[in-house]
C-alpha cells in the first residue's frame, strides 16, 4: 500500500484569534472525523465497537465504576496496526485536532488571566488559571507526540501465538512525518516556555524551525514537473517559510534572550536562519532610547512585536542599499503594520491601568507605556517622512521642460510638503519625555526637551519649503499671480532663516549638517526666485505679452497675434447691451413737437427774397 501524504499543518486554521470559537471549531471538526464510515469503528468511543483493534485492554480490578466498565471504551491508537493507519488520513487527523482543541483551550485561559471579563463569569485565582492552563498544555502535548509515534508506527498485523511478529511499512510519507515531528516539537516549546524553561523551549523550537526550513526546501526541489504540482508546492514552500520566520523565529528569539538574561550562553545556530537572529536576540529590545529616557520593556508580547519590527526594519534597509533607494512597497506597509501591532499593545496594555489608583508603581507603569507609545509613532512617522521626502527629490529631478509638466510638478511637490508638514506637527505633540519624578499622568503634557526643539525646527523647515513651492507654483506662466508669489517668497524667507537659527542650535539633530546646507542653498534660490518673478510682474503690465483679439477687432493695432489665423470669432460672441440707455432718456426731455407757424414765416420770407434775385446767380440760388 503506499504511503499516504497528508498536509498536516495546512488543514489547521492560520493565526485564530478567538480561542474559545477556534476550541469549539476543532470539537466538531473531531466529530465529523470520528463518524466517517471508514473509521468509525476504530474512533468512537461507545461499546459497540469494542471489539476493535484499538481498544485499550483494562487490568483486572481497574476502572472503579468508570465509564470504561459501561458505555464507554477507551482508544489507544497505538495498538493500531500500521496498514489500518495507512487507509485512511482520519487517524492522524483525530490526534492533531485533540492537540489543536487541548491548545486553543490552553490560549483562551490565557487570555482569561490578562483580562478577567473575558471567561465565563466565574471568578478564579490566578494560580488555579495557570495550573488550569499548563494541564491543558501538557494534555496539547501528549496528542502532539501521540501524532508523531503514529506517522512513524511499523506495528504489523496481530499474529497468532507462536508466529513472530513481522514489521510493516510506515503509514505515510517522510514529508508528512517531518510535519509531525515539527509540529510536536512547537508544542513541546510552548509548553516548555509557559513553564519557563527557557533551555528546553529554545532546543525545541530550533528542532521545529530546522524542519520548517527542511520541508521548505524539500518541496522546492520536488515534484514531476506539472504546472498543477509546481503551484501546489510553491504554496507549501510559501507557507512553511512564512512559519518558520513568522511564528517560530520569534519564539526562538525571545527564549535566547532569556537565556542570556540569566547568563547562560547559547551556541544556537539555526540552518537557513540569517546571522541577524542571533544578533537581534544578543542585543535585545529590553530597553528603548526615547527622549533622553531608557525605558525598560517588561511586556512579552511587546518584546516579541519589537523584535519583529527590528527584523523587518533591517530587511527594508537592506532592500533600500540594495535597489538603490527603490525598495518594494510591500516590506514598507509590513514595516508599518509592525510598528501599528506595537502601538495596539501599548494601547491595551494602558486601558488596564486606567482605572488603577495614582501611585508610585501605577504612574512608573504609565510613563513606560506612554514613552513605548511615542517611541512606536515616532519611528512610523520618522519613516513616512523620509520616504515622501525621498518622493519630492525624485519630483524635482525628473522635473520637465515644458510650462504644463513643470506646473504639474511644482504641484505635487507642494501636496507632497503638505503631507511633510501635517506629519511634523503630529512628530512635535507626541507624547512621552520628561521623568518619572515629574510625570502626572498626562500622557499629552508638554515637556521641552531637545527632541520638541528638534521637533519645531523641522516644523518651521518644512513650513519654508512649502511656501517656496507654492511661490513656484503661483509664478508660473499659466498661473500668473505675481503679487501672491512675491508675498509667499518673503513669507518662505522669513521662515528659513528662522529654521537655520533652531536647527543650527540643535546639536543632536540627525542629519543636520546636510540640512543646513539645504536650507541655505534654498535661501539663495528664494533671493534668485524674487528677482524673476519682479521681472516677469513688470513684463506682464508692460502691454509685452501677444493678444489674443482676433483680426477684425485690431485692425489698427500693429501688434504680433498669438494666433496669426484668428480672423473673427464663428459664430459671434455675444455683447452686452443696455435695455435703455441713459442717453436717449435725457434727450427725451427736450423732444417736441414742430413750431408750424414759424416754420412758415421762415420760408416766405426766404422766398421772397428768392424770387427777386434774378439772373444767372439768382437761378442759382434757387
Amino acid at each position: 500500500m503506499k504511503p499516504l501524504r497528508i498536509h498536516l499543518h495546512s488543514s489547521l486554521q492560520r493565526s485564530p484569534t478567538d480561542y474559545a470559537a477556534y476550541a469549539s471549531y476543532c470539537t466538531r471538526r473531531l466529530q465529523r472525523l470520528r463518524h466517517s464510515k471508514p473509521v468509525k469503528k476504530d474512533l468512537l468511543h461507545i461499546k459497540q465497537y469494542k471489539s476493535s483493534l484499538g481498544t485499550r485492554v483494562e487490568a483486572e480490578g481497574s476502572g472503579k465504576g468508570s465509564k470504561a466498565k459501561h458505555a464507554y471504551r477507551s482508544i489507544d491508537m497505538k495498538n493500531f496496526p500500521s496498514e489500518i493507519l495507512a487507509g485512511h488520513e482520519n487517524y492522524f487527523l483525530e490526534p492533531l485536532y485533540c492537540s489543536e482543541r487541548a491548545w486553543a483551550q490552553s490560549m483562551a485561559i490565557k487570555e482569561e488571566e490578562r483580562n478577567p471579563s473575558v471567561g465565563d463569569g466565574k471568578k478564579k485565582s490566578r494560580s488555579k488559571l495557570r495550573a488550569d492552563r499548563i494541564k491543558r498544555m501538557k494534555k496539547a502535548v501528549s496528542y502532539a507526540v501521540l501524532l508523531e509515534e503514529l506517522t512513524a508506527s511499523t506495528k504489523g498485523m496481530p499474529v497468532e501465538e507462536g508466529d513472530e511478529e513481522k514489521a510493516a511499512d510506515v503509514p505515510v510519507d517522510e514529508h508528512t512525518r517531518m510535519e509531525a515531528k515539527a509540529y510536536a516539537s512547537w508544542m513541546r516549546g510552548n509548553l516548555a516556555m509557559e513553564q519557563e524553561d527557557w533551555k528546553t523551549a529554545c532546543d525545541e523550537y530550533q528542532s521545529a524551525f530546522t524542519l520548517c526550513e527542511s520541508i521548505a526546501g524539500s518541496t522546492n526541489s520536488s515534484g514531476d514537473g506539472s504546472d498543477e504540482n509546481k503551484m501546489q508546492q510553491l504554496e507549501l514552500q510559501d507557507f512553511f517559510t512564512t512559519r518558520a520566520n513568522n511564528v517560530i523565529a520569534p519564539l526562538l528569539r525571545y527564549c535566547m534572550y532569556e537565556l542570556q538574561e540569566r547568563g547562560v550562553v547559547t551556541n544556537t545556530n539555526i540552518g537557513g536562519m540569517s546571522k541577524s537572529l542571533q544578533s537581534s536576540a544578543a542585543s535585545g529590545s529590553s530597553t528603548i532610547e526615547f527622549r533622553e529616557n531608557s525605558i525598560a520593556v517588561e511586556t512579552k508580547d511587546l518584546k516579541m512585536a519589537l523584535l519583529k519590527v527590528s527584523d523587518l526594519k533591517k530587511e527594508w534597509e537592506d532592500e533600500q542599499t540594495s535597489n538603490k533607494g527603490s525598495a518594494d512597497d510591500a516590506k514598507f506597509m509590513a514595516l508599518l503594520n509592525g510598528y501599528d501591532d506595537v502601538i495596539s499593545l501599548v494601547n491595551q496594555e494602558s486601558k488596564q491601568l486606567a482605572n488603577l489608583k495614582a501611585g508610585p508603581a501605577v504612574n512608573a507603569k504609565k510613563f513606560q507605556f506612554v514613552n513605548i507609545m511615542g517611541y512606536a509613532k515616532y519611528q512610523k512617522l520618522k519613516l513616512v517622512m523620509e520616504r515622501n521626502e525621498d518622493m519630492v527629490n525624485g519630483i524635482l529631478k525628473r522635473r520637465g521642460k515644458k510650462v504644463e509638466a513643470e506646473l504639474k510638478h511644482w504641484e505635487e511637490a507642494a501636496h507632497l510638503y503638505d503631507a511633510l508638514l501635517q506629519d511634523a506637527r503630529a512628530v512635535a505633540s507626541l507624547p512621552g519625555g520628561g521623568s518619572v519624578e515629574n510625570f502626572a499622568g498626562d500622557a499629552f503634557s508638554d515637556v521641552e526637551d531637545e527632541f520638541l526643539l528638534e521637533a519645531n525646527a523641522n516644523v518651521l523647515r518644512l513650513r519654508s519649503l512649502r511656501c517656496y513651492y507654492l511661490a513656484k507654483m503661483h509664478a508660473s506662466p499659466l498661473v500668473g499671480k505675481y503679487s501672491h508669489a512675491v508675498a509667499l517668497l518673503d513669507q518662505a524667507e522669513t521662515l528659513a532663516r528662522e529654521a537655520l537659527e533652531e536647527i543650527g542650535a540643535c546639536d543632536q539633530m540627525e542629519r543636520r549638517d546636510e540640512i543646513l546646507e539645504n536650507l541655505e542653498t534654498v535661501v539663495k534660490k528664494i533671493k534668485g526666485e524674487k528677482c524673476r518673478v519682479f521681472s516677469m510682474s513688470y513684463l506682464s503690465k508692460s502691454g509685452t505679452s501677444k493678444s489674443s483679439l482676433p483680426l477684425l477687432a485690431r485692425l489698427h493695432d500693429y501688434d504680433i497675434p498669438a494666433d496669426p489665423t484668428y480672423i473673427t470669432d464663428v459664430p459671434p460672441k455675444l455683447e452686452p447691451i443696455a435695455c435703455k440707455p441713459s442717453f436717449f432718456d435725457v434727450a427725451l426731455n427736450y423732444v417736441s413737437d414742430y413750431p408750424v407757424d414759424q416754420l412758415e414765416q421762415v420760408l416766405e420770407t426766404h422766398g421772397e427774397k428768392a424770387g427777386a434775385s434774378t439772373g444767372l446767380l439768382g437761378w442759382f440760388r434757387r
